[in-house]
């Protein structure tokens, strides 16, 4: 394995800092409770909302979610739009439209890397961002939405969903089991019963293939524990899924099969919360990595991050440099052109899961 350079170490969780965790997370179960007991009252808007989220920072698969559903509903004939908070984006620009029709109309300074992205990549009819999700919903509803998905919004209690979507990781259900920011939990567990549907990500390929929810034994200790505390009746159903690669977009234009990097050797370069995921993947694909290059998520390159890209790839031998599609959004102009890694999330129970969520969006529809 080649050495993981970069800032990526900053992203470790500090037990050091326990006692602060557990400050954050006492203020977190007082922020819930309010809703929890009605004492707050989300706001509804006109149209019906599925919120995607997690319990954990970063590493879940959301974004590549959110561009799975919005493009299953889409294809189903609903005109969805996504609503992002548009974190990491350099000029706060307020309430603003990123993408129209799968083209980014926003900048990626102004609107942020994941909603560029969105709006490149998801089937979605808008992708707005919002600090208020209220008013970018309601923005979205505007531009002729009909299914509004909420980008990041299990903790976002203001507004009204219909239907919580909820990501955790296969392998580390509840990340490290410690609150931000000794650990990466914004939430204690139990707050995954909040959700009207579980999807385990990173999921080995079996369970991601699986056309039904999942039965109790093949859920990850950590969570089968959990649940196996809760009346059947409150548990919600939990289905499985993969980030698989489907392309590699080379600098020229040109498009091959992931298996073409197969004995290739390359530099990787990534900001991403989960960095040794993408090595990972690279080497399943059989590429020869000779080093990776990696920053805390949502990095902004600089030049010297692109001549340091540069060094790394002459001093490698001069191999194919390759990032994220993520990453590819805010690539240093001066950094030599990247081949770029496309994924998709795949569920084998997709058709359940749309299902599911058609019947949150008929309730909502004939309220």
């Amino acid at each position: 394995m080649p050495r993981l350079i970069g800032a990526a170490r900053w992203l470790r969780p500090h037990p050091a800092l326990a006692p602060l965790g557990w400050l954050y997370l006492a203020a977190a179960q007082a922020h819930h409770a309010l809703y929890d007991r009605g004492w707050r009252r989300p706001r509804r808007v006109s149209r019906p909302v599925v919120s995607v989220g997690n319990l954990t920072v970063g590493g879940s698969g959301k974004t590549p979610a959110v561009a799975w559903l919005a493009s299953a509903l889409a294809r189903r004939g609903f005109a969805v739009g996504i609503v992002s908070r548009g974190y990491g984006r350099r000029r706060d620009g307020g309430t603003l439209v990123a993408g129209r029709e799968g083209r980014a109309v926003a900048s990626v300074r102004d609107a942020g890397d994941e909603p560029v992205w969105l709006a490149r990549t998801a089937r979605a009819h808008a992708v707005v961002v919002a600090r208020d999700r209220r008013r970018g919903a309601e923005l979205a509803i505007e531009l002729g939405c009909e299914v509004i998905l909420l980008d990041d919004g299990f903790q976002h209690r203001r507004l009204h969903r219909d239907l919580d979507l909820l990501l955790l990781d296969a392998r580390r259900p509840f990340g490290e089991g410690r609150p931000l920011p000794a650990g990466t939990l914004r939430e204690p567990p139990a707050a995954l019963l909040r959700a009207g549907l579980l999807v385990l990500t990173g999921a080995p390929e079996p369970l991601a293939r699986r056309p039904a929810f999942l039965d109790h034994p093949e859920l990850p200790e950590p969570l089968r524990d959990l649940l196996a505390a809760v009346p059947r009746d409150r548990r919600p159903p939990v289905t499985a899924a993969a980030l698989v690669p489907v392309a590699v977009r080379l600098p020229d234009g040109g498009v091959r099969d992931p298996s073409w990097l197969t004995g290739r050797p390359v530099v990787a370069v990534s900001g991403i919360a989960r960095p040794e995921r993408f090595a990972r993947t690279l080497e399943r694909l059989g590429a020869d990595l000779r080093e990776h290059l990696a920053w805390p998520d949502h990095h902004w390159f600089t030049e010297a991050d692109a001549e340091r890209i540069a060094a790394a790839a002459d001093a490698a031998g001069g191999p194919l440099v390759i990032t994220t599609s993520k990453d590819a959004v805010r690539w240093p102009e001066k950094a030599p052109a990247p081949a770029v890694l496309e994924v998709e999330m795949r569920c084998g129970a997709e058709r359940s899961v749309l299902e599911l969520v058609e019947r949150a969006v008929s309730r909502a529809g004939a309220r």
